[in-house]
């Protein structure tokens, strides 16, 4: 009785449950206006059934760095695009739909820093400071995103499934064969729902799933308008909700229209929709059409002619217009026949939407005077604004031509000039700050440890470049928001001993007669080894390092001398676990050859006298989280030596802290370790071997030069996922763009009259140009000035 009970209360209970699931579904719906949107069904796959046999979907295509590529990269997009279009058959549409939105405050968060209570709040206060003002600051603050709508005419909705992706495909391979990558992203039923709310009930979270849906018995387009959606008779306006909205279309385009009009109307400083729609003709159909105009217009030319040559005038002496269509019609049949382009069907029409209808008719005034600029008359649409909304909305089908006169014939290179993409932002979740896009103005934020393959970077800036504050400004930023990461820096020059006393880092002097060691036969643990580095020699790895050592240190090292180390290297090794130069000098001394006796004297110095840093026991705590090795004081010879040990130790400290803490190593000066090919390769393959081991290493140097005559240099820049690259010497850009893809464009942003702190950050394949200025009345300043920073 008792179990009877439970499952009739359970049943209640579903029961209520589901009624006000019901309930809270059909709240977030508004069923009087729906009617007004253009379409049946939109599933959850992303197939939107239109009407009768016509079905769509919708796809986000990724960005391009059109703008700032050089001339044959922009020819390449242009004919791709031209050749994309041409794939589309008679039965097909395809709608370009732009999202121009500014950047909400909300994107911010992820790169401001958290305030933990302690000492550094108040650099983390300036930090987020100088963040927020970079982008309040700048009206322009805006992001376009892209996507592309295909419509097609098919029996069944999977019929038409199919052949929407096949278009889809098609459509992207003709980029891919012209090296041009773009990407395209099928959009879910809810992404594209997500998509049209945005613009009909901007400020709304769309927060609907289709469980909603279901619940509601309603259409999906129901969850996406306004309460209302009101259209006066005769008015070039409507009603969205509470908004004022106007839909304009290219009523008129020049004979050669530039390929910057998208890019100026999203550089405007209002949020704004654009779609541009296009359909094939049957191009057979096409062609006889074109060649009757041509005929009827060749006959009114000869009636004209006989007339003229009646009246004594010349036979050229024919009227305006039929002259006009006499070249219109040449020109299209040229066009499809030396050109191979197709005759489309199209419409260019934006949209755009205001709290009031003063601000709607002030930015009116902005959107017909960029039309102007390019002679393209732009008109608001009257009497069809029903139309005009539908054909704004990525549904893939242009209302408008209801009637024709929206309507104008466009060639595939008509349509391609008007190239969506200008210029690629940076922007990640969870990333760091790095400063703003000098081009779009929107913040760069890039996470190296999850964005891109491998997290290694360079920073190249020749001397007063702003090189120094640019990697400060990364440092002081690991430090601030992310508590578990540890920073190592050999610092030749004493360039960070400011920013690692303001934090307590441990320093680490490292020069004659220090009381800090690092043991140069240090081993690392070989069980804590990766797979692939566990068949590496260690033992001959160190008889190849004391040999570098000796071969820099030494006026004269002999093959005899090197295959002495060799040998006493082994004989070291088997008779000490835990060696030093000590005990390895003691070796040396038991070996019977004269030459033994003579190398021993010729090395003691570095082994058993006065220079002996590498040749005891470390005693060193690599395990702080911000440590700095200061070899400013050490004997010149010595340096490039010194920061091959150092990075040897660190691997050692790497390998047995991955998987429990992330290392940014730093390593400046970086231009020493490549004077010689040997020391580069053995340096490459180390700095390699550390990457592995969960540390984010980075590379400073100011003589660029020096690592492009290097063989394992130059691999060190191909290889390099993050570059930061700033202001450059006029020979080393030229040598420079033998190994990154640096078009005319982007030149001028590192070319020698550069400002300060400002040039290029390079990020998985993508290249923009950024500038982060720090006030100079901020403590952040004081302590990243460069010139301050001297010790």
């Amino acid at each position: 009785m008792n179990l009877l009970k439970k499952t009739t209360f359970a049943k209640q209970e579903t029961s209520s449950l589901a009624k006000h699931r019901t309930t809270r579904s059909k709240k977030k719906a508004n069923p009087n206006s729906m009617h007004r949107i253009k379409y049946t069904s939109q599933f959850e796959n992303g197939l939107m059934h239109i009407v009768g046999q016509e079905s769509s979907k919708m796809y986000r295509l990724g960005e391009l760095n059109y703008e700032i590529s050089d001339d044959h990269t922009q020819d390449n997009t242009v004919i791709s695009y031209v050749e994309a279009l041409n794939t589309l058959n008679q039965n097909a549409r395809y709608q370009l739909y732009i999202t121009n939105r500014k950047v909400k405050a909300s994107s911010l968060e992820h790169v401001l820093h958290d305030y933990q209570g302690d000492e550094n709040d108040s650099l983390r206060i300036e930090m987020n400071t100088v963040i927020q003002t970079q982008q309040k600051t700048d009206p322009k603050n805006f992001t376009a995103t892209k996507y592309a709508i295909f419509t097609t005419k098919a029996r069944t909705l999977a019929i038409a499934n199919h052949e929407l992706d096949k278009l889809n495909t098609n459509f992207i391979n003709r980029f891919d064969s012209k090296d041009v990558k773009l990407t395209s992203q099928p959009l879910t039923g809810i992404e594209r729902l997500e998509v049209m709310s945005d613009l009909l009930r901007p400020n709304h979270p769309f927060t609907t799933s289709y469980q909603d849906i279901a619940l509601s018995n309603l259409p999906s387009k129901a969850f996406i308008v306004p309460s209302h959606l009101k259209f006066p008779n005769g008015a070039d306006f409507f009603r969205v909700g509470k908004r004022y909205a106007r839909v304009f279309y290219v009523r008129e385009f020049p004979k050669y229209l530039e390929d910057k009009l998208i890019k100026e109307l999203c550089g405007a400083g209002i949020e704004i929709d654009i779609s541009l729609h296009a359909q094939t003709y049957d191009m057979v159909k096409a062609r006889r059409d074109i060649n009757t105009k041509k005929t009827l217009n060749r006959s009114e030319i000869r009636k004209q002619q006989r007339k003229n040559f009646k009246r004594g005038f010349s036979d050229d002496d024919i009227s305006g217009e039929e002259s006009e269509i006499q070249y219109a019609a040449e020109g299209q049949l040229n066009a499809f026949k030396e050109e191979g382009q197709k005759l489309f069907s199209g419409i260019f029409a934006v949209y755009q939407a205001a709290d009031t209808k003063e601000e709607l008719d002030k930015n009116t005034e902005t959107i017909l005077g960029i039309g102007q600029t390019y002679d393209v008359e732009f008109e608001a649409v009257e009497q069809y604004n029903e139309e005009a909304l539908n054909t704004i909305l990525p549904i893939g089908k242009p209302y408008l031509d209801v009637e024709m006169n929206f309507m104008r014939d466009m060639t595939s290179l008509n349509v391609a000039t008007q190239i969506p993409w200008s210029n690629i932002n940076l922007l990640s979740k969870n990333g760091l700050f790095y400063g703003r896009n000098q081009l779009t103005h929107n913040m760069i934020s890039v996470n190296r440890l999850k964005d891109l393959i491998t997290p290694s970077g360079l920073y190249l800036g020749s001397s007063g470049s702003g090189k120094g504050m640019t990697v400060k400004w990364e440092m002081l930023n690991v430090l601030l928001k992310w508590r578990k990461h540890r920073l190592i820096i050999v610092d030749p020059e004493s360039e960070y001993l400011k920013i690692a006393k303001r934090f307590g880092a441990e320093i680490l002097d490292i020069s004659t007669g220090t009381p800090h060691h690092l043991n140069i036969l240090d081993l690392v643990d070989k069980n804590l080894l990766k797979a692939e580095d566990r068949n590496v020699d260690l033992i001959k790895e160190k008889t190849n390092l004391l040999s570098s050592l000796f071969d820099s240190l030494l006026k004269s090292f002999s093959d005899a001398e090197e295959t002495m180390v060799d040998r006493v290297t082994r004989l070291t090794y088997e008779r000490y676990s835990e060696p030093t130069l000590v005990e390895w000098h003691k070796v040396l001394l038991e070996q019977p050859e004269e030459l033994a006796k003579n190398f021993a004297t010729k090395i003691e110095r570095f082994t058993i006298g006065s220079q002996d840093i590498f040749a005891h026991k470390t005693n060193i705590d690599l395990n702080a989280r911000f440590v700095v090795f200061n070899i400013k004081q050490l004997d010149p010879r010595l340096k490039p030596f010194a920061m091959k040990v150092i990075l040897d130790q660190i691997w050692k400290q790497v390998v047995s802290g991955q998987g429990k803490v992330t290392t940014h190593l730093y390593f400046d000066e970086l231009q020493l370790m490549f004077n010689d090919e040997a020391t580069a390769q053995w340096f490459s393959g180390l700095w390699s071997r550390v990457r592995k081991y969960g540390t984010v290493t980075n590379g400073i140097t100011q003589k660029v030069g020096t690592l492009l005559n290097s063989e394992a240099g130059r691999a060190m820049i191909t290889n390099s996922e993050f570059i930061v690259l700033l202001r450059q010497k006029i020979d080393d850009i030229n040598r420079l763009r033998e190994v990154m893809t640096l078009s005319p464009q982007l030149v001028k942003y590192v070319q020698e009259t550069a400002p300060q702190g400002t040039g290029l950050i390079y990020a998985g394949g993508t290249i923009v140009p950024f500038e982060n200025p720090i006030p100079k009345d901020t403590a952040l300043f004081e302590l990243m000035n460069t010139d301050a920073n001297a010790a």
